[in-house]
């Protein structure tokens, strides 16, 4: 209903125009959208979400990155869009969230590397190549239970 209300493209534009607050809020409308629908994670990859997404891995709080990585982990599930998130250069970030993130950001940067590998050699490769298999198999001893 909130979608199909028209509340994808003014969040989106919050995640470039808002606060630091509005942002991390933003992403977390986007994020609780993208639980259980395709179609609702198509109409926010379409509505340009995924560029402002992938910078908030960098630039945003603690918080942010923590909402961008699992709304990038969801928007990932569709195929169609893992090469979208790869392009937006989604990937370093990620990365580097390994090990730098609040614990919560390390899992869902982990996510979400998972599921832009997903039947994606290109991805797979170039996950590998941004340094990701070392902080991922230290996250096997060190991450939390999820």
């Amino acid at each position: 209903a909130i979608a199909a209300a028209g509340a994808i493209p003014p969040l989106v534009a919050l995640l470039t125009s808002g606060t630091a607050e509005a942002k991390v809020k933003a992403a977390g409308a986007l994020l609780n959208l993208t639980y259980g629908s395709s179609e609702t994670q198509t109409a926010i990859a379409a509505a340009g979400a995924i560029p402002p997404l992938a910078a908030l891995l960098t630039s945003g709080t603690a918080e942010a990155k923590e909402n961008a990585a699992m709304a990038l982990e969801n928007i990932a599930l569709s195929s169609e869009n893992e090469t979208v998130i790869a392009a937006a250069g989604a990937i370093p970030p990620l990365v580097a969230l390994l090990t730098s993130g609040t614990a919560e950001a390390k899992e869902n940067a982990a996510g979400a590397l998972r599921n832009l590998a997903w039947d994606n050699s290109e991805n797979k490769t170039a996950i590998a190549a941004a340094g990701a298999i070392p902080p991922l198999v230290a996250l096997l001893t060190s991450g939390t239970a999820e």
